[in-house]
């Protein structure tokens, strides 16, 4: 992630239960779309805009699941986060209280996607 993001001073991996049961339910990637709390997350000003958060197969071998993800970021902008299946999220920021932000806003967005899931996915 520094390598990636040269601003980058934190990076924080929990295993919250949203993120470990959205990592599960959905397939390549979340999508976070039309929510106010997306502002949360920099650069980001307004709630009409979508954010992709990636989801990676866990692998035990931790050089190549690093050398999946740097591939994923050298391809793509406006990463914020991603989630490891059945596993947990990886965020980052210029603070420790940056990336906190970001967890917050995030486990929140999840919690949305989930319950939306479960309406749509009886």
């Amino acid at each position: 992630m520094y390598q990636h993001f040269p601003d980058v001073r934190a990076i924080l991996h929990p295993h919250s239960l949203n993120a470990t049961l959205i990592s599960k339910c959905f397939d390549g990637a979340v999508t976070l779309e039309n929510y106010e709390l997306l502002k949360a997350l920099p650069g980001i000003d307004t709630h009409e805009c979508k954010v992709i958060i990636p989801i990676f197969e866990n692998d035990q071998t931790i050089s190549r699941l690093a050398a999946c993800v740097s591939r994923y970021l050298d391809h793509n902008r406006g990463v914020y986060a991603y989630l490891i299946a059945g596993h947990g999220l990886y965020t980052w920021g210029a603070s420790v209280q940056d990336s906190l932000r970001y967890l917050e806003a995030l486990v929140f967005l999840f919690e949305c996607e989930l319950r939306l899931y479960r309406v749509n996915n009886p």
